[in-house]
């Protein structure tokens, strides 16, 4: 009989509750425990994967930082050598060596000194970091020369009167230790004007190279001071949120710092140094690394907190490589601290989130796999109490063997489908981890600087960009990325261009260079750009980072200085570099052909009178007009540019026999000689032309110039307005006057000139009312020389301005040993020094130098040098009379002289001359003009001293009219210091 199974459910119920509740506590401890160990892994391999990314971007900012720095002060050190170059500083260099006068161009040192100032001008407005251009001359301790400033931020040429010595200044220094060629950079300081530092400060860094003469001498210094803060400022920006950046010099110095206050506080006495703010950086300093060695990022321990820190040096100057500008660019852990822990934050939600899906649905296969066998329990149970009505689970051995078959197969897709998860979240840390950075970056760095960046993967599609590329190329961002750099592509630009580009990319890993692209609105512009490959794991994961700025302005400039360097800016013709270039070119192409080419060297007759008579604004208009005629009258294979002042040089290619030259050559002249209309001005002029030919006249450019010149001076002789073709006979007076220039000279600076004195005696008592300075040349070979022999070839070489210094010099010297006995020294005066001199300055100078009263000198002027220009001489002569100087009109009754200026002008002495005096008594006429001349004299309140008084009927005539002084062989010849002396000491005065 079966007994009823009362206590079935109950062990059932009982069973059911232990069983379950253990292996749902091991089965849910085992999946907690899974998931943990699952969120740790992803959780450290995120954090580390995101330690590298912040060290890889700090390397790159300094790498790029360092480039950006570099290359500013390479910029510098070209564009000093640049000016260093340029002609007006050749030409004023010749111009100095030769008495103030360029014997090559034919300009006054004044003319080379504002074309100077042109081009500091013109450099300083293309380069709005620059600051200041000059050019220092070695003598008188260093004085500036020329001085343009950049001044609230306008350019300005700095007057004369501002410029300031400099020979005590520490780049001064070193500069003038510098070989040609070199470029200095002075140590980055605060700029000072006149000893105290300019407000508000202005670090300044100074790039400076020296002029050399011919001769190797040292002339002077180009000077160049660029304002470095913007440069600093952009270096020691934060490089990411809560980094710091330092720059500092090779000693520690502070020259860029997170507390502005801090930069450049060493001028100002501040004793703060990177070694003693932070030791740990001491090592940064010790220079013992190769040339731009670079310390690749790191955990530091700075001031008890841990940082990232990368550093460079940045090796400034060739010259010196111990000098070095050190960049420290440090990022504290905690700055990525949010970022983790945000995603520390997502992981443990994840976790919950897997484990909310995961519990229940093992749950669930616990009661699926426990029912079977709690089933088998339950009967086992009840035939083991003897009820063997039991119901038996619907299975047996081999369902449970599949079931745990079943169980196995699942468990290897569990773990498939693990190992699968473990995968997909690395790749998507690790994406999570570059975009977050990426970001980072281009917030703090990329889109605050002013040039244009672009970012590009592997297959070149565009990822990113900053403001500053929308800003140049007209594209926004959203109309950038995902295109191609096509999108600016100009096309000017060939498939050679672009793959070596890509070469140079995979090569060297970066590429540089000046390349053209189209903005937006179709306008194509220059850029200089840089870009950087950065190689990931896989070569699509690759990077391509393209810095660039926009040139196009700069280059216009630059070729604008170029077109100056290379041509007259009045006319707009090539200049003497030009033209000689063009006709060695003529002249290799005639060789090669066995031909001939042809020079003509034109110069204007009459041209100077318009600009002394008219003006030199007039002037410059007239020249203006010949280079239009002389352009439209040649053919557009010859050449035709300004050598300088009047003179124009025309190149022939062509190998024309001589009688085409000659019409040409007259077809300029008809030409040059037509009226022009200037400023309400009826001009007419002329012009002479000496021809020139290529081989038979010469086989160098230099000689054919030459030949050229001396047969335009044979035209001058021939009457003007003609042309004359070179022969060799033209040479000879040339060569003489060439000689003769060069032996006086040397004459000048071997005192081989003597100043002999003539008495100027009074006709009523017979003493000596004062001396005449005149200059002769004892000559080594020929014995002593006359002015007359020598004093022209002075004038027309220029020479006359020193020979007339000397003068003046030694008959100050020579005042103070007489100190009065001799009266007044008489000196004459050259138009050219009139022109090319401060002579009332130059006179201050002398009497101050050797302690005379200027009321001993009295200055002697020829009537057409004062009437050729009435009013200027009515000037110079008021400062002359002020210095208590007396003046006097040598030569008077020659010229054409107006008796309305003569009576205005501060003239004190008439001088008659000496073509009156020996005719006097015997030339009624001759009589009478002496006679008219000593009573305007008298009327105008003007002492009277006739020359070339030789007999004592002469004198007796002359004092009888009532001149006042007779001058003359009569009384004695001129004589030296010494003769003179002797001759006063024996009765003669």
């Amino acid at each position: 009989m079966n007994t009823p199974n009362i206590g079935a459910g109950n062990d059932r119920e009982g069973r059911r509750s232990g069983v379950y509740h253990h292996v749902h506590l091991v089965v849910f401890a085992l999946v907690l425990f899974g998931m943990a160990a699952l969120g740790f892994v992803i959780d450290r391999q995120h954090g580390e994967s995101a330690y590298r990314s912040l060290a890889d971007d700090l390397d790159s900012a300094v790498r790029l930082r360092g480039t950006g720095f570099l290359h500013a002060t390479e910029t510098l050190r070209n564009d000093t050598l640049l000016l260093s170059r340029t002609p007006p500083l050749r030409g004023l260099l010749r111009a100095n060596l030769n008495g103030g006068f360029d014997p090559v161009d034919r300009y006054p040192a004044e003319v080379w000194g504002k074309r100077l100032k042109e081009i500091f001008t013109v450099f300083l407005e293309t380069r709005p970091d620059y600051t200041q251009a000059r050019y220092i001359g070695i003598a008188e301790g260093g004085r500036e020369l020329v001085r343009v400033d950049r001044r609230h931020g306008k350019v300005v040429v700095i007057p004369d009167a501002e410029l300031q010595q400099k020979g005590r200044r520490d780049y001064f220094r070193d500069g003038v230790r510098l070989a040609e060629g070199q470029v200095y950079l002075s140590e980055f300081n605060l700029n000072q004007e006149l000893g105290a530092f300019e407000v508000p400060h202005v670090p300044t860094v100074r790039a400076l190279t020296p002029i050399y003469d011919q001769a190797g001498r040292l002339f002077g210094l180009v000077v160049v001071n660029m304002a470095v803060k913007p440069l600093f400022d952009e270096a020691s920006a934060a490089p990411l949120a809560g980094g710091v950046a330092y720059v500092t010099d090779e000693r520690g110095r502070y020259l860029g710092h997170p507390e502005p206050d801090m930069a450049f506080s060493f001028e100002l006495g501040n004793r703060h140094r990177l070694a003693g703010d932070f030791p740990e950086l001491a090592h940064l300093l010790d220079d013992t690394g190769p040339k731009g060695d670079t310390t690749a990022s790191r955990r530091q321990s700075l001031a008890g907190r841990a940082y990232f820190v990368a550093a460079q040096r940045l090796r400034i100057d060739p010259a010196r490589p111990k000098r070095f500008v050190l960049l420290v660019l440090a990022v504290p852990e905690t700055a990525l601290s949010r970022e983790i822990e945000e995603f520390r934050l997502q992981v443990v939600l994840g976790v919950l989130l897997a484990l909310l899906l995961v519990l229940p649905l093992a749950s669930l296969l616990i009661r699926r796999i426990l029912a079977p066998l709690d089933q088998l329990c339950l009967a086992a149970l009840s035939i083991s109490r003897g009820q063997y009505d039991v119901d038996l689970p619907e299975t047996h051995y081999g369902e449970v063997g599949a079931m745990v078959e079943g169980f196995k197969h699942m468990r290897e897709q569990v773990a498939l489908r693990e190992e699968q998860l473990l995968s997909h979240n690395a790749r998507l840390a690790e994406q999570i981890s570059k975009g977050a950075f990426d970001l980072l970056l281009a917030g703090s760095v990329v889109d605050n600087t002013s040039e244009g960046v672009m970012v590009t993967d592997g297959a070149g599609r565009i990822l990113s960009v900053n403001p500053a590329f929308s800003e140049i190329t007209g594209y926004s961002a959203e109309e950038a990325v995902g295109n191609t750099p096509r999108l600016i592509r100009s096309e000017r630009h060939g498939g050679d261009f672009y793959r070596a580009m890509w070469d140079s990319l995979m090569h060297d890993g970066r590429w540089q260079g000046e390349i053209w692209n189209r903005r937006k609105n179709g306008e194509v512009f220059l850029e200089w750009l840089t870009i950087n490959r950065v190689a990931g794991t896989r070569p699509e994961n690759d990077r391509y980072i393209a810095v660039f700025t926009d040139v196009t302005e700069q280059r216009r400039k630059d070729e604008r200085i170029h077109f100056l360097a290379f041509h007259d800016p009045l006319t707009g013709l090539p200049n003497r570099a030009l033209v000689h270039d063009r006709l060695q070119h003529a002249i290799d192409v005639a060789r090669r052909q066995h031909g001939r080419a042809g020079v003509m060297l034109i110069d204007l007759d009459r041209f100077k009178a318009v600009n002394d008579g008219i003006g030199h604004d007039v002037g410059d208009q007239l020249l203006k007009v010949v280079a239009e005629r002389l352009a439209k009258s040649l053919r557009q294979s010859d050449t035709v540019g300004r050598m300088g002042g009047d003179e124009f040089l025309v190149i022939l290619e062509d190998g024309a026999e001589p009688e085409i030259y000659a019409e040409v050559a007259e077809g300029l002249i008809r030409t040059i000689s037509e009226p022009a209309d200037i400023q309400a001005h009826h001009i007419q002029i002329g012009a002479s032309i000496g021809i020139a030919f290529y081989p038979d006249d010469g086989g160098d450019v230099a000689t054919l110039v030459k030949q050229a010149d001396v047969a335009m001076y044979a035209a001058k002789a021939a009457g003007k307005g003609v042309c004359r073709f070179f022969s060799a006979d033209m040479t000879e007076r040339a060569s003489r006057f060439l000689a003769m220039e060069m032996e006086l000279r040397l004459a000048l600076e071997r005192d081989e000139l003597e100043l002999y004195y003539q008495p100027k005696m009074s006709l009523g008592t017979g003493k000596l009312e004062g001396v005449e300075a005149l200059v002769r040349w004892r000559h080594p070979e020929r014995g002593l020389l006359a002015p007359a022999d020598f004093i022209p070839v002075a004038e027309e070489s220029g020479i006359i301005v020193a020979l007339g210094d000397w003068v003046l010099r030694e008959a100050c010297r020579q005042a103070a040993l007489w100190q009065g006995r001799m009266g007044s020294i008489a000196v004459n005066v050259s138009t050219r020094q009139l022109d090319r001199i401060d002579l009332v300055g130059r006179i201050k100078e002398l009497t101050a130098q050797y302690g005379i009263p200027p009321s001993w000198l009295q200055l002697e002027l020829t009537e057409s040098m004062v009437m050729s220009d009435p009013e200027r001489a009515a000037d110079l002569l008021g400062k002359v009379r002020e210095l208590g100087i007396t003046v006097a009109i040598d030569d008077f009754g020659t010229g054409y002289s107006s008796l309305s200026y003569l009576r205005r002008l501060p003239i004190d002495v008439l001088k008659i001359d000496r073509s009156f005096v020996l005719g006097a008594g015997m030339n009624q006429e001759v009589t009478e003009i002496a006679r008219t001349v000593v009573a305007l004299g008298q009327t105008l309140r003007m002492a009277v001293v006739a020359e070339g008084v030789e007999a004592e009927a002469q004198a007796t005539l002359l004092r009888d009219m009532g001149c006042d002084m007779g001058q003359g062989y009569l009384y004695a010849r001129p004589q030296a210091a010494a003769d003179l002396e002797a001759w006063l000491a024996a009765g003669g005065g």
